[in-house]
């Protein structure tokens, strides 16, 4: 029988005794967990206050750095992305930055810089801007006649391209690269696609390159 009133008061005034004899017991134990949990929290706040400091000083750097590039200054540009990359490559400006300082090394001539880079920003896998590191590495490739890496970068852009429009562009530069690279066959499976597709923006381009590799194939036959 279940005992209720002053009866049951005895076994909740015991349970309370025994709790606390429990954290007198474990009192030392319990304040250190509790020091431990107050520095863990500290530690996390300061790290996000860091991560978010370093990505406002990495967008004022890019910042100032796309003002050389609109201003002509290329010199001073890439020096700026060189050092935005080497502090805040972690940053999403910083793979901006990365994104623009291969670009300007293609401008200098410098293709396997701009292809080394691109290379190590794809590694991070920056989804936000991982198409557009593709589409560029296939053109540092193309840069050196590697057409056949050329036209694997364009569809690896292609196919994780987000919008219709820029992955018809990048399967129209695989094609190019195909063509360069004397696999007409395999550029013909891409105009053809392209062509017979009026929503594609590359679709007009695509009916011309067809008619040029046909006229191409009848000439050489």
């Amino acid at each position: 029988m279940t005992k209720t009133g002053a009866a049951a008061r005895p076994d909740l005034d015991d349970r309370a005794e025994d709790l606390k004899e429990w954290a007198l017991i474990h009192s030392k134990g319990l304040s250190i967990a509790a020091g431990v949990i107050v520095v863990l929290v500290g530690l996390a706040f300061l790290y996000v206050k860091s991560q978010q400091a370093q990505a406002r000083n990495a967008s004022s750097a890019l910042l100032q750095a796309e003002q050389a590039l609109g201003a002509g200054n290329a010199a001073l540009a890439q020096s700026d992305l060189e050092r935005i990359v080497n502090r805040y490559g972690s940053t999403d400006a910083g793979r901006e930055a990365q994104l623009l300082l291969a670009q300007t090394y293609y401008d200098a001539g410098k293709y396997a810089e701009g292809v080394e880079g691109l290379q190590k920003l794809i590694a991070s896998k920056p989804k936000f801007i991982e198409a557009s590191a593709y589409n560029l590495l296939g053109a540092g490739y193309e840069q050196q006649n590697k057409f056949d890496d050329a036209a694997g970068a364009y569809q690896k852009a292609a196919g994780i391209a987000e919008g219709k429009g820029d992955r018809d562009t990048y399967l129209a530069n695989a094609a190019r690269a195909l063509t360069a690279g004397g696999k007409t066959a395999d550029a013909v499976k891409i105009w053809s696609k392209l062509a017979t597709d009026p929503t594609s923006p590359a679709a007009a381009e695509a009916r011309v390159r067809l008619g040029e590799l046909q006229a191409k194939a009848v000439k050489a036959g």
